[in-house]
């Protein structure tokens, strides 16, 4: 299996068991986005792309989300985040890597331009990065057409709501979605639908049913995607 997709011209999605990193190269640096479970060799997959130093950000901190974490020095993540990471610290990791990575920063690598939002709900600390030239969105686990997890510590139903609506709100700066999880890319009205189908859930109006492996939760299917909640 191919676990390297070339998107376009400095921009390439690793595959990884139902999760994806994305990396995009810039003119002196390039950017990770996320690590995966850790099956892949990731390090070595993108230094077969690029020679330029690597920034890992990730827009969470999950575990199908930092699994080669401990092959890249420093760490960014928003600071709401942090607590989240501590607490599962994946082996290898070290908090002394972390650094903070706020809303409203531009990364700025020449050819992409990504400005950091902060959309808490599916975490405390999620992030989604945004292109406004090539008009694009990295989204994250928040928007998605597969199943988003809002089970457990760390997940929020109202501040999920709320980044929604945010992004709805910033809809006209993007015309592509691309998340961790699920079908990409994905178009901005998928995100009504997810919000929609959220509004429902929390209203009672979805029926849950036993998701396809042993877990604490029900599975809530909406018309754009799915729920698992407890």
């Amino acid at each position: 299996m191919n676990h390297i997709t070339k998107v376009m011209e400095h921009f390439w999605i690793f595959e990884e068991e139902g999760v994806r990193s994305f990396f995009f190269e810039g003119r002196e640096r390039a950017m990770l986005v996320d690590t995966g479970f850790g099956t892949l060799r990731l390090r070595e997959m993108a230094r077969e792309l690029t020679q330029l130093p690597i920034m890992l950000v990730n827009t969470h901190t999950d575990k199908d989300h930092t699994g080669c974490n401990r092959d890249f020095k420093p760490v960014y993540m928003h600071p709401a985040e942090m607590d989240y990471y501590k607490n599962a610290l994946p082996e290898g990791c070290s908090m002394e890597d972390v650094c903070p990575l706020w809303e409203g920063e531009v990364i700025d690598l020449d050819y992409w331009r990504f400005e950091v939002i902060l959309t808490p709900g599916h975490t405390p600390g999620s992030i989604m990065l945004l292109e406004r030239e090539k008009r694009m969105l990295i989204s994250g686990d928040a928007i998605q057409d597969g199943d988003i997890f809002m089970f457990g510590p760390g997940r929020n139903m109202p501040a999920f709501q709320c980044s929604l609506k945010k992004m709805i709100a910033m809809a006209d700066a993007f015309d592509s979605i691309w998340p961790s999880h699920g079908s990409y890319p994905l178009k901005p009205d998928i995100i009504s639908g997810i919000l929609k189908g959220s509004q429902e859930l929390a209203a009672g109006k979805l029926s849950g049913v036993e998701p396809p492996w042993p877990m604490p939760c029900k599975k809530y299917v909406c018309e754009a995607a799915a729920f698992l909640y407890e």
